[in-house]
């Protein structure tokens, strides 16, 4: 009796173990590679959190154009499950927007975005992909990283060197830092955090984490 007791404990957990949909949360937070667009570029974040058993996200794009500057998309809503993708509803939606980069960013309009959706899915390489970047200019976008991320806890990209950037930091809950230095940096070899010891010459996008102290 516990002998099959056991074999049918090692087959139930061998399921979790092995489907990609299972063992494997959705939550964290991911990031697209910098796509490189007609006049400038763009970079699209996503935090998938749970609340009380239901899913939900923050979405953000940045998107820098040669004659007009920064735009930062933010797009709030949920998530529902459809198989092995997840559809995800905007129900808030707004534009920021600015001139130069040390400058803030200042709401330039909110519009209706509920009648919206956007497929999320695995590819090839088992990457999540989105049907379509916030605004629709890139088609079927891969998130190359996923971070492990408590929501609201301060994580910035670094841009990769730019004449047009400064600092090249952007991201989810910076406000309030205080001119600190983070606190870790994403090792995306090892796929974890690590102390931060001095920001790296970026190549590609880099990640860093804050210690979380403000409220939003």
């Amino acid at each position: 009796m516990h002998h099959k007791l056991a074999i049918l404990l090692f087959l139930t957990l061998s399921i979790f173990w092995t489907n990609p949909f299972y063992g494997k949360p959705i939550e964290g937070l991911y990031f697209s590679d910098r796509q490189t667009t007609e006049n400038g570029y763009l970079v699209l974040g996503i935090e998938i959190f749970s609340e009380k058993g239901k899913s939900f996200y923050n979405a953000q794009e940045l998107r820098y154009k040669k004659t007009f500057g920064w735009e930062e998309v933010l797009f709030v809503g949920k998530m529902t499950k459809e198989g092995s993708n997840w559809i995800l509803i905007p129900e808030a939606c707004q534009i920021r927007a600015k001139t130069v980069w040390d400058a803030k960013f200042a709401l330039l309009r909110r519009f209706d975005c509920d009648h919206l959706a956007f497929l999320l899915s695995k590819n090839e390489k088992d990457q999540w992909v989105i049907s379509e970047s916030l605004l629709g200019t890139e088609k079927n976008l891969p998130f190359r990283f996923h971070l492990d991320h408590i929501p609201g806890n301060p994580v910035a990209v670094k841009i990769p060197d730019s004449p047009e950037v400064t600092e090249g930091f952007w991201g989810f809950h910076l406000n309030g830092l205080g001119g600190k230095s983070p606190a870790k940096i994403w090792n995306p070899s090892k796929g974890n955090w690590e102390p931060f010891s001095g920001f790296k010459p970026n190549q590609e996008l880099q990640f860093y984490q804050w210690k979380r102290t403000f409220s939003n």
